[in-house]
């Protein structure tokens, strides 16, 4: 190999076993010749990029593209307040993913969730096919994405939901395997975010809820039990549902043909609404609650829809049930718009750590001011900001 090493490049990569596996995988190969990396801050875990530069048999050249992803990562950067488990990831890309896609391949369709990958066996990497040479691109744009694109997304968030319904189904210990959603202690990052929230409200001209949001951040964070989920439309969850999280493809148009999810490591066993709060109060244009009940009533068409195809069987969700769902999970509102959407909005870059001085800057950006002044009141008109 000439000029292998980024200077970036981190200790627990093996390039070694790196080009064996591409020996195995590919019949063609021959040998790695230069290896460049970086880490992506964009997504919802910054992750480490490769980009390979190969040699195939004939001296043919090759350009291949990679996200690493390592159980002994330590990245910077930007930190949502969601927590990962890589071995869930590993289980959902060997395991889970196959499955669901393989039954909508029984009813003759192709439907894909993530991209492909490659694993190694002894540094435990998992290498995921880098779509965005591929025409795919990060759905986290400034202006957030108009109705089209939403029901893009949301159309393969509820064949998702719908064939993880199906799977577990198929087997009773298919949920036993699985994490559940439950209320732990809120994270050093979670209880910082809720404290620079509150201390900015003025900031936003919103003071008069100064007393109400820190009221429920002590009810948020000390009362509620998720435990018990019975009566809820349970799913696997994508668990970090947002749109750094997500790609999508476009048309010579504009218009989104296909999405893909990449972070997996939130995945849980839980009710929907989760990721219904957490995709439709980061992803659409503003504002962001225009759309809200419209994209609810498209993702469950969707859903239903996807149910009948997989020959689900037992009741299947009303509007309503999702109506319901998301009244009795109403924080998880609260804490998307207070603690997710200020970073899906930052405009830091790729070397930024989020220390203390960082947090408050996230809650000046203008941005983030005019859409949480429009949240805060529809949040408590729908029953979403209020202590049980």
């Amino acid at each position: 190999m000439s000029n292998p090493i980024s200077e970036t490049w981190p200790a627990w990569l093996d390039q070694q076993e790196l080009q064996s596996l591409l020996k195995q995988e590919m019949a063609d190969f021959r040998s790695i010749q230069s290896i460049r990396g970086k880490w992506e801050q964009n997504l919802v875990r910054p992750t480490y990029s490769v980009q390979l530069q190969i040699e195939c048999a004939g001296s043919k050249k090759r350009c291949l593209s990679f996200l690493v992803k390592s159980p002994h990562m330590s990245p910077s950067g930007r930190r949502f307040p969601i927590e990962g488990d890589f071995s869930m990831e590993l289980q959902m890309y060997e395991n889970i993913l196959p499955a669901l896609e393989g039954l909508y391949k029984a009813e003759g369709q192709d439907i894909r969730f993530s991209v492909p990958f490659l694993r190694t066996r002894k540094t435990r990497c998992l290498l995921l096919d880098y779509a965005q040479p591929r025409g795919y691109s990060v759905a986290n744009t400034p202006k957030g994405l108009e109705r089209p694109a939403m029901e893009a997304v949301l159309s393969k968030l509820a064949a998702y939901h719908a064939a993880t319904v199906r799977y577990i189904q198929t087997g009773s210990d298919k949920k036993r395997e699985l994490p559940k959603l439950v209320a732990g202690a809120a994270g050093e990052l979670k209880s910082l975010l809720q404290l620079r929230f509150h201390e900015s409200l003025r900031t936003h001209n919103a003071r008069e809820y100064e007393d109400k949001v820190k009221a429920f951040q002590r009810y948020v964070g000390g009362t509620i039990d998720h435990s018990d989920t019975r009566n809820s439309f349970n799913v696997i969850l994508v668990g970090s549902c947002l749109p750094n999280n997500i790609l999508n493809s476009t048309d010579a148009f504009g218009h989104v043909k296909d999405s893909l999810f990449i972070d997996f490591q939130a995945a849980k066993y839980g009710p929907a609404a989760y990721d219904l709060f957490s995709l439709l109060l980061t992803a659409p244009a503003s504002p962001k609650s225009l759309h809200f009940d419209g994209y609810l009533k498209f993702y469950h068409d969707q859903l239903i829809a996807n149910l009948g195809l997989l020959k689900y069987r037992g009741r299947q969700p009303t509007l309503t049930d999702l109506q319901l769902d998301l009244l009795k999970y109403g924080h998880w509102a609260f804490e998307v718009a207070t603690e997710i959407l200020p970073l899906v909005l930052s405009p830091f870059g790729s070397g930024d750590e989020h220390v203390d001085d960082d947090i408050v800057e996230l809650f000046r950006n203008p941005v983030y001011s005019e859409q949480i002044r429009e949240l805060l009141p529809w949040l408590e008109d729908r029953g979403y900001f209020e202590e049980e």
